[in-house]
C-alpha cells in the first residue's frame, strides 16, 4: 500500500521511546511509539551521514537485504545501495493516520518486516526520506529517526513532479543599504505538490534582515499551474560578487534551484590636508581638505571635520562651513564613485611653534577616512640696538658711561646675541659689565654671547671709558645673533673737552 503524500510534512525534531504493534500474524500493525531498543532496527538517527552509513554498512548489508525481500521491494539492491550513498537526504513528517507498506523491525534480534504499519500516534514523527529508481520503477526509501525503521514504497507510474522556481535580485547594489529578493516557486507539472518549501542559501556577505529574517518558507499545497511568491530584505556585509542560490522541494520529490547573481559596491573615502611647511606668526594659514570617492558606490552623506589646532583661530571658511570653537564641519551630502570636494579654512596661529591640524571625513556607508599636516609657524627677528652715553660733554681725563640697550621687537627669539664695540683713539677701555662677561683687547671690548633673547625682552651692558682727548668722539657697537647675519651698528657721539 502506498504511503499518503499528503500526510507526510517538513517539520522539526521530536523524539519517541519505543514501538508496539499488534500480533505478526494480524493483517495491520499498529504502532503508537517507536523507539522500542528491543524492537527498532537501528538505534535513533541524528543527522542524514547516520542514516547513509546505516543502509550502506558491511554490517548491516544481510539485515537491510532481508528487510527489502520481505518488505517486497522489487528494484535492484545495487540502486537501492547508491542511492543510500549518494542521493539527497530530506526530511519529512509522518503524520498520526499514515499508513506505511512495511516497516523494518527486530523480533529477538532478527530483522523483520511488519506488513501495513499505521502510525497511530499522537504526534507527527519525523524522518529521513530519499528518492531513486530502479528497474524503471520509482521509489522513495523513508526512515523514522527515533527507530531506523526504515521502509521503501514504490512511486508506481504518475507523472512526475514537475517543480519551478524563479529568483529576482538585483544585479548590483550598493552595501548602504538593504536590496530585495524574490522567490517565485511554481507547480509546473501535472499533479498537485504537496508539503512545498524553499529555502535560500544566503552566502557569506549576504545577511537576511527584517522582522523575520527568514531564509525558509513552507508553501504548503501547490495545485497544477499555482504558484507561491516570497520576498525578504538582504543587508550586504561585505562587496564583491555573491552568487545566492535558492531551492525548492516538494514531498513528492520535486526539486528546483534558482540562482541570482548580485554585485555589491560600496563607497571608499579618502582625505588629503594641504598646507604651508612654514608660515610666519601673524600671518593667515590656509588648510584645504580635499576629499575624494575612490569606491564603486555613492556615499549619501559626506561630512568633513577640522579640528582645530590649539592656539588657533578661524579667519575665514569656505562655503557650506561652520565654524566652532573647537572645529570647522563641511555637510557634503552625495558624493558619486570617483567625485571630490575641496574645503578650506583659514586660520591664524597666536604663537610660534608647530601647528599641527587633523581632519576626518565620515559617511553613513564608507568607513572612516583622516588626514593631518603640520606647518612650522615662525616668528619675524626684529632687533632694537639702543647706545647712549650717560654724561656729555666729558672734561678730557673723566669718565664715560655708556649704556648698551638691546630689544627683541619681534615675535622670533634672538639667539647667539653678540656685542662687539670699538673705542676711538681719545679713549681708553676701563670696565664692561652686564649680562654676559666682558672682554677687552687694545680699542675693542667684545661681549660674551646672549644665547637667548625671547620676543619682547630686553638685555643690557655698560661700558666704561676715559676720555684721553679732545675732540668729537664716536664710540661704535655693533650687534649680531643667528638672525642677522650682517651684524647691526650703531655709533654714539660724545664731546671730549
Amino acid at each position: 500500500m502506498k504511503t499518503s503524500h499528503a500526510q507526510i510534512q517538513p517539520a522539526l525534531i521530536i523524539v519517541f521511546a519505543l514501538l508496539a504493534v499488534l500480533p505478526l500474524g494480524a493483517q495491520q500493525h499498529r504502532a503508537t511509539r517507536l523507539g522500542n531498543p528491543e524492537t527498532r532496527f537501528a538505534p535513533p538517527l541524528t543527522s542524514p551521514q547516520q542514516l547513509r552509513a546505516l543502509l550502506t554498512s558491511e554490517g548491516m548489508r544481510a539485515d537491510v537485504e532481508s528487510i527489502l525481500a520481505q518488505g517486497g521491494y522489487r528494484g535492484d539492491l545495487a540502486d537501492f545501495r547508491r542511492a543510500a550513498a549518494s542521493n539527497e537526504i530530506y526530511e519529512i513528517r509522518i503524520h498520526p493516520g499514515t499508513i506505511m507498506p512495511y516497516m523494518s523491525s527486530r523480533k529477538q534480534g532478527r530483522p523483520v518486516a511488519l506488513k501495513e504499519v499505521l502510525w497511530a500516534g499522537k504526534e507527527p514523527v519525523e524522518a529521513y526520506a530519499f528518492l531513486f529508481t530502479s528497474r524503471g520503477q520509482r521509489y522513495r526509501c523513508v526512515t523514522p529517526k527515533p527507530c531506523s525503521n526504515f521502509f521503501t514504497e514504490e512511486l508506481g507510474s504518475e507523472p512526475p513532479p514537475v517543480l519551478g522556481l524563479s529568483k529576482f535580485a538585483p544585479a548590483s547594489v550598493s552595501r548602504c543599504s538593504p536590496f530585495e529578493v524574490t522567490l517565485v516557486v511554481t507547480n509546473a507539472g501535472r499533479v498537485p505538490l504537496t508539503q512545498v518549501r524553499v529555502t535560500d542559501e544566503l552566502p557569506p556577505g549576504l545577511q537576511a534582515v527584517g522582522e523575520d529574517k527568514a531564509t525558509a518558507w513552507d508553501a504548503g499545497t501547490l495545485a497544477p499551474g499555482a504558484t507561491r511568491e516570497f520576498r525578504f530584505q538582504v543587508q550586504a556585509e561585505s562587496v564583491g560578487d555573491f552568487a545566492n542560490r535558492a531551492h525548492a522541494t516538494s514531498a513528492e520529490g520535486g526539486r528546483a534551484e534558482a540562482i541570482a547573481t548580485t554585485t555589491v559596491r560600496a563607497p571608499r573615502l579618502m582625505l588629503e590636508c594641504e598646507t604651508l611647511k612654514i608660515v610666519l606668526l601673524g600671518r593667515p594659514l590656509d588648510v584645504c581638505l580635499t576629499v575624494r570617492n575612490t569606491g564603486d558606490a555613492t556615499e549619501p552623506r559626506a561630512v568633513v571635520r577640522l579640528q582645530l589646532p590649539e592656539g588657533s583661530k578661524v579667519a575665514g571658511v569656505s562655503e557650506g562651513g561652520v565654524a566652532s570653537p573647537v572645529d570647522v564641519v563641511w555637510e557634503l551630502g552625495d558624493l558619486a564613485p570617483g567625485a571630490a570636494k575641496v574645503c578650506c579654512a583659514t586660520l591664524r596661529a597666536v604663537d610660534t611653534g608647530e601647528f599641527f591640524v587633523q581632519a576626518s571625513v565620515t559617511g553613513i556607508c564608507a568607513p572612516a577616512a583622516e588626514s593631518a599636516s603640520a606647518t612650522q609657524v615662525a616668528g619675524i627677528p626684529a632687533i632694537l640696538l639702543e647706545v647712549v652715553d650717560v654724561e656729555d660733554p666729558v672734561p678730557v681725563g673723566d669718565r664715560v658711561t655708556y649704556q648698551i640697550r638691546v630689544t627683541n621687537q619681534g615675535s622670533a627669539t634672538g639667539t647667539n646675541v653678540r656685542i662687539a664695540c670699538v673705542l676711538p683713539a681719545t679713549q681708553e677701555f676701563v670696565s664692561g659689565s652686564g649680562v654676559t662677561e666682558c672682554n677687552a683687547s687694545g680699542q675693542t671690548v667684545t661681549f660674551e654671547p646672549l644665547a637667548v633673547l625671547a620676543p619682547k625682552a630686553q638685555a643690557e651692558w655698560q661700558v666704561v671709558v676715559k676720555a684721553t682727548g679732545a675732540g668729537d668722539a664716536r664710540f661704535e657697537v655693533k650687534l649680531s645673533s643667528d638672525q642677522f647675519a650682517k651684524p647691526i651698528g650703531e655709533l654714539e657721539s660724545t664731546t671730549q673737552y
